[in-house]
């Protein structure tokens, strides 16, 4: 699976710490403090201190709901949703097996549009980068 940054990474560590042994255990809720999580990420090196937007929103998610097949109950804490004090409530959607492994290559297809990202990269690059390259283009048109 392609690493998009950070955002990806609290997605990834959240799955793998939390998700997936609360599934094991048989649960049916689970509730994640941004907090809690932030400390335990910057303690593994994942994330610098603080990043509490990039927390929230990995979890705030509709990307992480699908891919890790949880549903948000509930969202607590300060209007912007971007804080340490803020609570993710998720109820866990029952195992699927044919849906393979959380995180892995089976289950939910890939978005096509990012399967694109960077595919015209080393064109760009060739061509002295995009910018250039279209300025040119709309120039000739003129």
């Amino acid at each position: 699976m392609p690493d998009y940054g950070a955002t990806d990474r609290v997605r990834r560590f959240v799955a793998q710490q939390f998700i997936e042994p609360a599934r094991n255990r048989g649960e049916h809720l689970i509730t994640i403090n941004a907090g809690t999580l932030g400390r335990l990420l910057e303690e593994r090196n994942i994330l610098p201190p603080n990043r509490f937007p990039i927390i929230c929103g990995a979890m705030g998610s509709p990307k992480f709901a699908r891919r890790y097949r949880v549903r948000l109950q509930s969202r607590e804490g300060p209007r912007s949703g971007l804080s340490s004090t803020a609570t993710f409530t998720f109820a866990l959607e029952p195992d699927d097996p044919a849906a393979g492994p959380l995180g892995g290559n089976a289950g939910p297809k890939p978005d096509p549009f990012f399967e694109l990202r960077g595919i015209l990269k080393t064109t760009y690059k060739r061509l002295g980068g995009a910018e250039p390259f279209h300025r040119r283009e709309s120039e000739s048109w003129g």
